[in-house]
């Protein structure tokens, strides 16, 4: 029995497991936010609830016999569409709690629109890659890595905003007792697209350096603890911060 196939399968059902959790946890804790922050926990509903919807559709690809194939059709697209929808919702969690969706646009317009540049640049990165769409340059595939560095770079645009730009419109739109609050949640959220949306290119630069099959289970585990940590994760961030910012309104 392949070991990393076990470990693949296994890392998934225990992410959809842990999400399913979540999800259930931000419905029944949700009478506990005051009306003012309620659409937080919308959002982590949708995040987590979303995911939970995709990976019920990639379950028979994650099955042991089937991660056992020497052949396989690796369900990238249904990792994207994920992605696609959830990492946004995740973002907007945060503009909804800080209040910077109503106070602040052009800059969540911004950052939504490099969040769907980056996912967009990433899967036709890896589908090019992993399907040969382009031709090799010089023994390369220039236009995976040319997206790869657009994506890596609409990351950093992400990171910049969240790091340099978040702060003193948190502490602007909100009064000293919220902002308190906002920033020591926006620490977290940092750390996690920092650090935590790193396993994503990641996963995708593993499968750049050797396209055998274990590489591709390996990208595929690294993936799943991506979603746990990153969905979840900012989902519960935005969640507990929503629920002590109830407390005091």
């Amino acid at each position: 029995m392949n070991v990393l196939g076990l470990i693949t399968s296994y890392t998934f059902e225990f992410a959809l497991i842990t999400m399913i959790a979540a999800t259930l946890y931000f419905i029944l804790e949700r009478y506990r936010l005051s009306d003012e922050y309620k659409p937080v926990s919308t959002f982590a509903i949708l995040t987590t609830a979303l995911a939970v919807i995709e990976y019920f559709n990639m379950r028979e690809f994650f099955t042991i016999e089937n991660l056992s194939k020497p052949d396989l059709n690796f369900p990238t697209e249904f990792r994207y569409i994920t992605w696609l929808i959830a990492t946004p919702l995740m973002l907007y969690t945060y503009f909804v709690l800080t209040k910077l969706s109503r106070h602040a646009k052009p800059i969540v317009i911004l950052t939504i629109s490099l969040n769907f540049l980056m996912i967009t640049s990433g899967y036709f990165s890896e589908s090019a890659y992993s399907n040969g769409w382009m031709p090799m340059v010089s023994g390369t595939y220039v236009f995976s890595y040319f997206l790869f560095g657009v994506g890596t770079a609409c990351w950093g645009g992400i990171i910049y905003i969240f790091i340099k730009v978040l702060p003193s419109h948190v502490v602007k739109v909100n009064d000293q007792r919220n902002s308190d609050y906002c920033l020591k949640c926006l620490g977290f959220v940092q750390k996690l697209i920092i650090y935590g949306w790193a396993i994503y290119p990641l996963g995708l630069f593993v499968s750049f350096w050797d396209g055998a099959s274990d590489t591709a289970l390996m990208r595929e585990m690294i993936y799943n603890f991506g979603d746990l940590f990153n969905k979840v994760g900012f989902a519960l961030i935005c969640f507990s911060c929503a629920k002590k910012l109830s407390k005091k309104s």
